[in-house]
């Protein structure tokens, strides 16, 4: 387990609660494929069944993988517009209040 370090005004910060700008990229790129997979998908069933209405399975299939990484994102970007200043603020402030009643060892 990873210790907790006193930073220098005398709070204690275990790194956790951050995700850093590297995590963001992953998870974004992770999400995007999964989106062109599921674009893909479509477009390989649009080209191939379509005309035959067969394996209709793969519309809602292919629907779910296109479109639930966006909604995701876009929830994400509108929720991070919505906070405001004073609420990270105060977040941050009971986030070091936590960690000086019980620190991590």
């Amino acid at each position: 387990m990873e210790q907790a370090k006193e930073v220098e005004n005398g709070d204690y910060n275990d790194g956790s609660h951050r995700l850093t700008t590297k995590s963001y990229m992953m998870i974004f790129v992770f999400s995007l494929l999964i989106s062109m997979f599921g674009g893909s998908l479509l477009v390989w069933w649009l080209h191939k069944y379509h005309s035959t209405n067969r394996q209709l399975w793969m519309v809602p299939f292919s629907l779910i993988f296109f479109l639930t990484p966006l909604v995701i994102w876009f929830s994400l970007f509108i929720s991070h517009l919505c906070i405001s200043k004073s609420d990270e603020e105060l977040e941050d402030a009971s986030m070091s209040q936590l960690t000086l009643i019980h620190p991590k060892r």
